[in-house]
């Protein structure tokens, strides 16, 4: 095996200088980290962790204790717990019990020899206060999941009892008079809560005969074959996605000709799946805030921290009115091309199901959508209509119906949906238009594995004597995309530092509005003048014209096009939307599991997204609303945002299925709340068409940009312009 002493005679260098570039420790020059570098690997050298953590003490590691990998609720977990741990900068080893106790306290001895700074465990042992002590734990190094002890100790689990009443007043309220229960062994205190209370609810408002039976992972399938023993069942009942699962599998093998409804507790589901009648649990949920729990218990050595998340429930996936005969054969939606508009293609098939109503959506691009919309009359086939937040104030009152003309009673509790929710997604002059779909911010994503790199930080620190961290300013961002641009910096691993789209007038208004931003927060004076020609404006047309560099030409013309640039490996950073992020990891994503993300150079991001509103000509109007509410609502949202659109509810962002699949989601919605712009004009009642002003703004960026005219005539050019036609909207 290679020694450090190897390492360095063939680097050329000190041995101390090889332990600092192994340790990441130390002021060495970018060239000698290559050397360092390049021998260790040639070598084959490894870094000894173990010698590391008995030098350390206690490592950043963390355990899990598992029953088995097989059933769904302990794989979300473990896929929670390790996400956040490593984020917090802990190594997660996972270990198997099999529910066996003897595997247990082995698995006890292996977790204290590792040297983990603590575990989560699902045990299947009864413990004491003094074991904890004799098997060589702290009390803040254990924290109890799902299986609670019966001394005092860290734990965090569901409310079992409120899920075993749930299931029981289902079974009540369908009068059943024969069920059979499966569960776990009863001496975990999970199984047993639920078992009690699931017993109490059924004798005190039932007669119905019920059939229990105990069983685990291996006698599961026995348990499953016992249930066919048992005549004139009604329903199945499981305290377990796994055992819910062998029974199913066991009907549709061996008696596919049984019709048998199996109602369980599972974790949660973000797609719709109708196989069971599910009672939900968050167990990525719960496995995130296991590991922040345990972690915060380890650093600050504090105990008896319980805590019992919010038990999800049984939830409909379509919760709308029903309609007759007479109601609408099909709804037309018109919308923006994005991936949600994918998403909702996909999912308009469960409203088709649960109403008989049939779904059309017709996408479009941006221009193409803003052309369909200006020229809309009577004779429009729309029924729903996406717009984006920017057109509401203008076209909302010309093209929608205002949502209580439809229902009166309309529930609009903004206390579901994202903190920081502007109102620009729902009102105009406070008259309820839309609901919020896709309510995006802008947000940067950059190339962590570069940014962390050893050798690019050192260069970068030598040429720019400042460290190498996601830029704060948009002069900060140039310089390293100016820094990651290969003719620039022929040392780049990269070919350009950033992304630049510029494809429509409106699309490069954004791009310059994004730095704008980020120096100032209004766009219009008292008055109604642009301000573009003042310093902010000045300095964000010149960040525009210095970042071309460093920029594939041509641009993207849109923000998919950036998305998939930036995927396909050949750039360090990128400014998308947040509704557009998704297709950085897409399926021919080269860097997955290479992505940073932070909030936008000066901290003041650009809002996006839209709402979806009623036509004022549509002929259904309670059906295009009902559709509206639906999939813009729990559990669609959810549905959508895992098929690569963005959440508006709260709730969302609870589901670590999502979390995990799009980490930055909540970094997003803190956006929201840090946005601090005013970007239309402040006289009231004073017409503002905000695309007609993006439109004259992105010509002039693009004349600029060509080299036709200079930033400061680009933005006088549009100060002119834009006065002329405020003054032909206000008298026409």
């Amino acid at each position: 095996m290679a020694t450090i002493k190897d390492i360095a005679q063939l680097a050329g260098v000190s041995q101390g200088t090889v332990s600092h570039v192994l340790n990441g420790k130390g002021n060495v020059s970018s060239e000698k980290i290559k050397l360092v570098q390049d021998a260790a690997a040639k070598l084959g050298y490894i870094i000894n962790e173990r010698a590391k953590i008995l030098r350390q003490g206690k490592g950043r590691i963390l355990a899990v204790v598992l029953p088995n990998i097989r059933f769904r609720q302990y794989e979300d977990f473990l896929i929670s717990f390790k996400a956040f741990a490593e984020n917090q900068g802990y190594t997660v080893t996972p270990y198997i019990s099999n529910d066996d106790p003897d595997t247990e306290r082995s698995i006890f001895n292996q977790i204290r020899s590792s040297m983990a700074a603590g575990a989560a465990v699902f045990s299947c042992l009864h413990l004491t206060a003094g074991d904890i002590r004799e098997l060589g734990f702290s009390e803040w190094e254990l924290l109890f999941a799902e299986r609670d002890q019966p001394f005092p100790c860290n734990y965090i689990g569901f409310d079992f009892k409120a899920a075993g009443k749930a299931l029981a007043a289902a079974a009540v309220e369908k009068k059943l008079t024969s069920l059979a229960l499966l569960t776990g062994s009863l001496e975990f205190s999970n199984e047993k809560d639920f078992f009690d209370a699931f017993t109490a609810e059924l004798k005190r408002n039932s007669s119905c005969t019920l059939h229990h039976i105990e069983t685990n992972l291996f006698r599961r399938y026995q348990s499953a074959m016992q249930l066919m023993d048992i005549k004139k069942i009604q329903e199945i009942f499981s305290t377990n996605h796994g055992f819910a699962r062998t029974v199913r599998d066991v009907y549709q093998t061996f008696f596919p000709a049984m019709q048998t409804t199996i109602t369980t507790v599972l974790p949660l589901f973000t797609m719709p799946e109708n196989i069971y009648h599910k009672y939900e649990l968050n167990y990525r949920l719960m496995g995130k805030t296991a590991a922040q729990h345990l972690i915060e218990n380890t650093e600050g050595k504090t105990t008896r921290r319980r805590t019992v998340l919010e038990n999800t429930g049984f939830r409909q996936w379509y919760k709308g009115p029903s309609f007759s005969r007479t109601a609408a054969e099909k709804l037309h939606i018109l919308t923006l091309e994005s991936p949600t508009a994918d998403a909702m293609k996909t999912l308009s098939r469960l409203f088709t199901q649960a109403t008989g109503i049939a779904v059309h959506i017709s996408i479009f691009s941006y221009d193409e959508l803003h052309e369909v919309i200006s020229s809309m009359g009577k004779s429009s086939i729309y029924d729903v209509i996406r717009l984006d937040s920017t057109m509401l104030p203008w076209f909302a009152p010309r093209i929608l119906r205002p949502l209580r003309d439809i229902e009166p009673d309309l529930d609009m509790d903004e206390g579901k949906y994202i903190e920081g929710l502007s109102r620009q997604y729902f009102f105009v002059e406070d008259i309820l238009y839309t609901l919020p779909v896709t309510p995006s911010t802008q947000m940067l994503f950059y190339r962590r594995d570069l940014f962390e790199s050893t050798v690019l930080k050192r260069l970068y620190q030598e040429k720019y004597k400042t460290p190498l961290v996601p830029p704060r300013n948009f002069a900060e961002y140039n310089r390293i995309a100016r820094f990651f641009t290969a003719g620039e910096n022929p040392q780049s691993p990269v070919e350009f530092g950033s992304t630049l789209t510029l494809g429509s007038t409106g699309v490069a208004a954004t791009e310059f509005l994004t730095r704008y931003f980020s120096y100032t927060d209004a766009l219009f004076d008292d008055t109604g003048a642009p301000l573009v020609t003042g310093s902010a404006g000045i300095r964000a047309m010149k960040d525009l014209l210095e970042i071309q560099a460093y920029a594939r030409i041509p641009c993207s013309s849109w923000w998919t096009d950036a998305a998939r640039e930036f995927s396909d490996g050949g750039v360090a950073m990128t400014i998308l939307y947040s509704n557009f992020a998704s297709g950085i990891f897409g399926r021919s994503s080269r860097v997955i599991n290479k992505v940073g993300y932070a909030v936008v150079p000066g901290g003041n991001p650009v809002l996006g997204g839209g709402a979806l509103g009623v036509s004022k000509f549509s002929k259904y109007p309670k059906e295009a609303l009902a559709y509206i509410t639906w999939i813009c609502d729990e559990p669609m949202s959810s549905a959508r945002t895992l098929l690569g659109s963005v959440p508006p509810c709260r709730e969302s962002f609870d589901n670590y299925e999502i979390i995990d699949a799009y980490p930055w989601l909540e970094l997003s919605k803190e956006c929201f709340s840090l946005s601090n712009y005013r970007r239309t004009p402040s006289r009231n009642n004073a017409p503002f068409d905000d695309r007609r002003f993006l439109s004259i703004l992105g010509r002039e960026i693009k004349n600029a940009l060509a080299g036709v005219i200079t930033a400061e005539e680009a933005m006088q050019n549009v100060a002119d312009e834009y006065k002329s036609v405020a003054r032909s909207l206000l008298h026409g």
